[in-house]
């Protein structure tokens, strides 16, 4: 069949199956999945790997409308540049340049020692977050005499008046640059907490942002400049963070990655899945079975017993030895899917050719001279087309169904966003005795959606190209 009757035959069945309403039903479903699949990229706010865009276990946005959940914290992102901190102090020299604040201290007769405040107001008016986190920058020059020395703090003031040490370079007296990498603080680390008085099982986030109201991130500067000496200090942007409680549509996992990306992300890897082993597996039922059928005798014998074989073999126990042995793949996964997924149709093609090889018009072409390929690509195959594409269809929700399942026991392809790999993720990360049905439920009817679509389409298929199960179905 050339190209351009492919073609046309390709839009006539669309055609038919437009006709019919479920049928109707599965190709707009299936057009909506193809859609979301080739503009993941572009619909998805986030790459399925990015991770930390707010707290963990965050739940969806949208529940803040509802009042227990009105008052969690969303992400605040800071990046505060010279020209936003207010400066007090009595710093020889002051000066702000392309957002780096720079401060020299001079002594003016004898040892002195100086100091410089900065502070910038941060308005909080959530609950308390789970925790924060954050990098400063700065770059310290001690020139002259020994014995000069700065020291670098961080502090947030609270509004109860509480004030809680971040960070602390300790005394420097010589030059040290922490610009690239900066310092980062967080509220995570054990050392800072226990520094504060805290338990190391404590959420530094909600004992300092306990309350609502104006807090106040402060940098400290303390020089101490002997005669003859002068320091210089440039402090860069400071980056605070927050993450928040309330993120996106459906909220994150356990490491602060967004699921409604993952989830979209997963509609293109089940696709390539479902379509790719359904066509593999259809291909090689199609060969094995006509061949079998048309050929008979040794040949039909070896292809059965082979086809036997494979049927019966367990497929878990071979697929967990070959992850463990060869390594975990999607490409290898699609193959192994389609490889146990063809004997059902090959026996069935087997049959079918069996019972056609001895039709009349078949002993004509065979009378007239024609060759076996001729027959079969001129005379078998077409009898067979109608199989063939029901068979293409139903097989790809047993396909995406078996690609979820192994991913959901963890031997799919780790680095391929899946919808299994996100249900895996789930119950490896506690959401199911979290009840966290944001996380688990939006896959498994993706799942069940994109499966459903194939099989009205599929159903759809065997009414058009089923005269009589057509007939008895409108009886």
């Amino acid at each position: 069949m050339s190209t351009s009757g492919a073609f046309h035959s390709l839009t006539g069945i669309v055609k038919s199956i437009a006709r019919y309403k479920k049928g109707m039903l599965g190709l707009s479903l299936l057009l909506a999945f193809v859609m979301v699949g080739v503009f993941a990229d572009f619909i998805a706010p986030h790459k399925p790997d990015e991770i930390n865009l707010a707290g963990g276990y965050a739940v969806p946005s949208w529940f803040k409308v509802i009042p227990q959940y009105r008052d969690l914290p969303e992400n605040i992102k800071l990046r505060i540049v010279g020209s936003e901190w207010k400066a007090e102090g009595d710093c020889s020299r002051l000066t702000v340049l392309h957002g780096w604040i720079l401060c020299e201290f001079v002594p003016e007769g004898g040892s002195q020692s100086s100091a410089l405040s900065l502070v910038y107001p941060l308005e909080y008016p959530y609950s308390p977050p789970k925790n924060f986190y954050g990098e400063i920058a700065y770059n310290v020059t001690v020139t002259g005499e020994l014995g000069s020395t700065v020291r670098v703090r961080l502090y947030i003031d609270a509004p109860n008046g509480k004030s809680y040490q971040i960070y602390d370079s300790g005394a420097i007296s010589r030059n040290l640059t922490r610009v690239e990498p900066p310092v980062r603080f967080d509220s995570r680390d054990v050392p800072l907490k226990l520094a504060l008085g805290f338990s190391p099982h404590d959420d530094l986030g909600e004992k300092i942002f306990a309350e609502k109201g104006l807090y106040k991130l402060r940098i400290a500067v303390y020089a101490r400049v002997v005669e003859g000496s002068s320091v210089k200090i440039a402090l860069g942007p400071v980056y605070f963070n927050i993450p928040g409680l309330a993120y996106g549509v459906l909220g994150t996992d356990n490491l602060g990655g967004d699921l409604f990306s993952h989830l979209i992300h997963g509609t293109r890897v089940s696709l390539i899945v479902g379509i790719l082993a359904s066509v593999v597996s259809v291909l090689l039922g199609l060969v094995v079975g006509v061949v079998a059928g048309y050929k008979g005798g040794v040949v039909d014998q070896v292809l059965m017993f082979f086809t036997d074989t494979l049927m019966f073999l367990p497929l878990i126990p071979l697929l967990i030895a070959v992850s463990v042995f060869i390594g975990k793949s999607l490409y290898l996964t699609i193959f192994l899917i389609a490889l146990f997924s063809w004997m059902g149709f090959a026996r069935n093609c087997r049959a079918y050719v069996m019972s056609l090889r001895e039709r009349p018009f078949v002993e004509a072409a065979r009378a007239l001279g024609a060759s076996d390929v001729y027959i079969l690509f001129r005379h078998i195959l077409p009898q067979l087309t109608p199989v063939v594409y029901i068979t293409l269809v139903l097989n790809v929700p047993g396909a995406i169904l078996l690609e979820s399942s192994l991913s959901f026991l963890n031997l799919g392809d780790p680095r391929v966003p899946s919808w299994g790999r996100m249900l895996y993720n789930a119950r490896y990360s506690g959401a199911f005795s979290r009840l966290l049905w944001w996380w688990i439920v939006p896959p498994g009817v993706m799942i069940t959606l994109l499966a459903m679509s194939f099989v009205l389409i599929g159903q759809t298929l065997d009414e058009v190209f089923n005269p009589k199960l057509r007939a008895r179905r409108l009886v």
